[in-house]
């Protein structure tokens, strides 16, 4: 700024106008300066030199500015320059060790697809196998029950005889069909017990299970207690039925509902076919059913129900 403002130096006598080095009139140089020009001349160059200082000191100031903005970006720059160096080591320092685990990962569920393709060809396998188990169980079962059915059919269940010492020894069982039935020689029983099935208090008696020698006796014998029924011995009521399996003896059961409401029907025969088969005869026409809802809703459709039954009493509601 010194060095703009010395064009402006004053060297001659104080009364005199200043001119500007290097600058000047030829022509206005020898005429006489009036009052009024040199007033003038002074506010202009006043004006003057108050511009060049207020644009030297803008030009100074936006120097002194910008350096200090400079260096303070500078610093700035630097610490952010430094802190993006830190990160951009740690990203991949992470990145390193990411892609570490992401590669045991990988080698991780390969190895769990390999294990899960195992898995699965031995769970077929197993599954074929549980197939294939399963029918031959069901095999056995069938085999099972069969040979039960058949091992039962020489025996015959006594339902009402009561319990006393002796009453159910083969002796005691083959005396009692003798008698009861009225047969003209004795029984032959290869053994006979009690039902283990536990007693109720002030319940029935338990049933007598008898295992005869002959089936032909067992088959006489079934007979003869159904032609005699009702059958009674020493005052008390006394049943012979077949010793049916268990899942027999409930599918038999299921047709007890049936069997109840036939009774109060016309002209309708009926019976039960071993194993569990229900044969209805009507006007003719023969009918066998498995299953009992089948037979109630034929029952109902096609028989009537008669207004009495044979022993006087009110047929049941169906």
């Amino acid at each position: 700024m010194a060095a703009n403002l010395h064009k402006y130096k004053f060297t001659g006598p104080s009364g005199a106008r200043p001119e500007a080095s290097g600058q000047g009139n030829s022509g206005n140089a020898n005429r006489p300066a009036t009052p009024t020009t040199q007033s003038e001349d002074k506010n202009m160059d006043i004006d003057t030199i108050r511009m060049d200082i207020i644009s030297s000191l803008r030009a100074d100031i936006s120097l002194a500015i910008k350096e200090e903005l400079k260096n303070a970006l500078a610093e700035t720059f630097d610490g952010i320059k430094g802190k993006l160096q830190a990160v951009r080591a740690e990203i991949a320092a992470n990145a390193s060790t990411t892609r570490a685990e992401i590669e045991l990962i990988k080698h991780g569920i390969k190895d769990v697809e390999g294990g899960i393709s195992a898995w699965s060809d031995e769970t077929a396998a197993l599954q074929a196998t549980v197939t294939m188990l399963q029918k031959q169980v069901e095999q056995l079962q069938d085999k099972c029950e069969d040979m039960e059915r058949r091992m039962r059919r020489g025996n015959i269940r006594i339902m009402g005889v009561p319990e006393q010492p002796g009453t159910s020894s083969p002796a005691a069982v083959s005396k009692l069909l003798k008698e009861l039935l009225q047969l003209d020689k004795d029984v032959k029983i290869d053994r006979s017990h009690r039902s283990i099935t536990p007693r109720k208090p002030g319940g029935k008696s338990q049933v007598i299970i008898a295992k005869l020698h002959y089936d032909g006796d067992c088959m006489a014998i079934l007979r003869k207690a159904r032609d005699r029924a009702p059958l009674s011995y020493n005052g008390n009521h006394v049943a012979i039925f077949p010793d049916y399996t268990t899942s027999v003896a409930r599918a038999r059961a299921a047709f007890t509902d049936v069997r109840k409401a036939l009774r109060g029907r016309q002209e309708g025969r009926y019976g039960l076919i071993y194993l569990a088969k229900l044969r209805i005869t009507y006007n003719g026409e023969e009918q066998e059913f498995l299953n009992a809802s089948e037979a109630m809703d034929y029952v109902r459709k096609k028989i009537p129900m008669d207004t009495q039954t044979d022993n006087g009493h009110t047929p049941p509601h169906i």
